[in-house]
């Protein structure tokens, strides 16, 4: 084990890094579904390239595990890591979904659901790493970022309902293709925000 164990605040910081960059992510992936929505393909290759950039720089931000203290902050930090690549994992998936329907237009139904789970999503990411910040110097500060992030959790969790039916009004019950694929999409962001609570949580503990 190095010698050069990493303090609370450094661990911290650590994970603000980590965020940042799944914040950057989660912009590009909102753009896409939301206001750029019909941009030319090329547009979305060209974002794509660089969301693969991003997560190319994940791939090192994990290092520091070998530095952590073999205490309980080190398994507390273990379990937040493990929410954090799952949230990764997720937008991955959503990566995938939003390829296998192309260039395809999403339609006013799907643009109106998309606006609303992925600016409430993108809002998640920066409320988690805000508290990330908070906890560092002001943990009352922290607790108040968890209630804003369990809030909007629950509204996620409407929200995907609502969109559900409107999906199913829109399209008068006929799930093809398209339909299909973007319901799996807002299933997913559903989880990230999942994803986002349960690492607070532990966050605000530390």
């Amino acid at each position: 084990m190095s010698d050069d164990v990493l303090t609370r605040e450094e661990v911290l910081t650590h994970l603000i890094r980590t965020l940042e960059i799944h914040e950057s992510i989660g912009e590009f992936i909102g753009n896409r579904l939301c206001e750029q929505c019909d941009n030319e393909e090329e547009d979305w290759i060209e974002r794509r390239q660089k969301i693969n950039a991003q997560m190319k720089k994940l791939l090192g931000k994990y290092d520091f595990a070998r530095r952590l203290p073999r205490n309980e902050l080190g398994v507390s930090i273990l379990a937040i890591v493990s929410y954090i690549i799952k949230i990764q994992h997720s937008f991955r998936q959503t990566l995938f979904m939003i390829d296998m329907v192309g260039g395809e237009a999403f339609g006013e139904v799907f643009k109106d659901s998309m606006n609303s789970i992925t600016s409430k999503t993108g809002k998640l990411l920066t409320a988690l790493k805000n508290l990330v910040h908070e906890q560092i110097d002001n943990p009352e500060g922290a607790l108040e970022k968890l209630d804003e992030i369990v809030r909007l959790e629950r509204e996620i969790d409407e929200d995907n309902m609502v969109i559900c039916r409107q999906i199913s009004v829109a399209t008068e019950g006929e799930a093809g293709y398209t339909c299909y694929i973007m319901r799996k999409i807002v299933s997913v962001l559903e989880h990230i925000s999942d994803f986002v609570k349960e690492a607070a949580e532990i966050i605000v503990d530390i």
